[in-house]
């Protein structure tokens, strides 16, 4: 690579480690030329401070803010943003003792300081700066609007995240947990819950940011983005008194009223779980809805931010229980889709039995298809169960769904298990077992029991990276003339027709 001087302290030497290893570039799903650039990222340093390329990157975008081609260190020694108050948050290894020289420096810890709500007044700093964070906080643009908040006018947010550039944005809620840090353990690591791509600047303009640039240092592995607002514009002269009278005269339409007040517990963008959209969400609002989903969160013992696709599930929950028949889930896991229904459903009060199939042991490789090994259903599988995401152990199974007595827990391999299935008429069909073979067997056998109008939820359809499943249902629904509702959720979604 071309870069010969630090810019953070004028250091000529450097050293290139490769800091990946291999189950975080599977968890990833990248490349080996893209393994090569973030390896350079995160491992070409300078000798002498320890600053990595992506510091780097930083340093470079500071001394353009400064107006200087000198590097930063020595820039700051001949005074250089001597009257900026930086907040450097996480720290930024051998930039961070570089900003510490300037008497407005203050440092706070991630994630001791809460990035979602920091504590401090608006207009504060002239500098907030951090590396490699973001994509640890749960809400990442609400976390770049605390950023632009506490900033003064005229002042700049600089950071940076790991950025695979062919490719989008997406969150990691509901993958296998992954980590930055020592590989050998998750203790004291930083869970991973956004991987960011080429759209990343979108989430920064979305935070409020009037302007942001991509600083480049060494592309791909050596950019820093940057943020401000321009100077507010002048104000407008006002218009003759009358014309505001007439304005202030016209009343606004009852119809196009909006109210200023902002839910809490809605992010501005929904960003979870592999979608992301700007539509309408206000169902994360609902207290019917977070009574619900709460409850699935106790079952998993931790939020998958499956909140789209809990949303879905209960309205099919909603829609069956007004049909004759049982629920059948097969695939059940921890629970968490089923108890957030019979939370809602009150269960207890209906009558029916909910019939909960799953192995509780991860998916049995007597029953999957090629196409399922083909796409590494069965690495994906060690994966989860080694994450803990798959339970091994039935029995806080047992203690999650003892409150419903009709609960009926069915542990063992589909297909060998439906048998034990003895409901005459089924109203719900949920089936999320992440392989083909499993899930056709079910929705073969319980088809003709299935009542009309019956909602059969398909988890993961439409996912990325489940196309076996996919193509399996679609073989299944084609000859009865069925057609599938593929959902951006990732599910799939079928009507048990009158006929058929």
């Amino acid at each position: 690579m071309a870069l010969t001087v630090c810019p953070a302290c004028g250091g000529t030497e450097f050293r290139e480690n490769s800091v990946l290893w291999p189950e975080l570039v599977a968890e990833w799903q990248i490349t080996s030329a893209e393994t090569a650039y973030i390896d350079k990222q995160q491992g070409f340093a300078c000798t002498a401070c320890g600053t990595n390329l992506r510091a780097m990157a930083l340093a470079d975008a500071l001394r353009s803010f400064a107006q200087t081609t000198a590097d930063l260190g020595t820039a700051i020694a001949a005074g250089a943003l001597g009257a900026c108050r930086v907040l450097d948050i996480n720290g930024i290894p051998g930039l961070s003792g570089v900003l510490a020289r300037l008497p407005g420096y203050e440092y706070r810890q991630y994630p001791d300081v809460d990035l979602h709500q920091l504590p401090y007044e608006a207009g504060q700093f002239d500098i907030v700066i951090h590396s490699d964070t973001i994509e640890h906080v749960e809400y990442p643009v609400r976390a770049l609007e605390e950023c632009r908040r506490v900033l003064r006018p005229g002042g700049r947010l600089f950071f940076t995240a790991p950025i695979i550039v062919a490719r989008m944005s997406r969150s990691r809620a509901g993958l296998p947990p992954s980590y930055h840090g020592d590989p050998t353990t998750d203790s004291g690591d930083l869970l991973v819950r956004s991987e960011f791509g080429a759209d990343i600047w979108t989430q920064v303009m979305q935070a409020g940011f009037g302007m942001v640039a991509l600083n480049q240092l060494h592309y791909p592995a050596g950019i820093a983005i940057s943020a401000w607002d321009p100077p507010a514009a002048p104000a407008p002269v006002a218009p003759p008194q009358a014309a505001v009278e007439e304005v202030q005269a016209t009343p606004v339409p009852e119809a196009i009223a909006v109210s200023s007040e902002a839910d809490p517990f809605v992010p501005e963008v929904y960003d979870q779980d592999g979608l992301r959209s700007v539509h309408n969400h206000e169902f994360m609002g609902d207290p019917f809805f977070r009574a619900a989903y709460g409850r699935g969160v106790v079952a998993a013992g931790a939020d998958y931010n499956w909140h789209w696709r809990v949303h879905v599930g209960l309205w099919a929950a909603q829609i069956a229980i007004r049909l004759p028949g049982d629920f059948v889930e097969c695939g059940v896991n921890r629970g968490f889709l089923s108890s957030a229904i019979m939370q809602a459903l009150d269960w207890n009060a209906t009558g029916r039995t909910f019939y909960l199939l799953d192995t509780f042991t991860g998916i049995d490789p007597r029953f999957v298809s090629s196409d399922d090994i083909e796409i590494g259903v069965m690495e994906r599988n060690d994966r989860e169960i080694a994450s803990g995401f798959y339970t091994q152990d039935i029995s806080p199974i047992i203690a999650n769904f003892a409150e419903w007595p009709t609960a009926r827990i069915i542990a063992g391999a589909v297909p060998e298990t439906l048998d034990q299935i003895d409901a005459e008429r089924i109203a719900f069909l949920h089936l999320d077992m992440n392989c083909s073979p499993p899930e056709v067997a079910a929705i073969e056998a319980l088809w003709d029991r299935l009542v009309p109008g019956a909602p059969i939820l398909l988890d993961d359809y439409a996912y990325w990276g489940y196309r076996s499943q996919k193509l399996a249902m679609d073989a299944f629904a084609a000859p009865r003339g069925v057609a599938v509702l593929s959902l951006p959720t990732g599910q799939g979604l079928i009507i048990k027709p009158a006929q058929g």
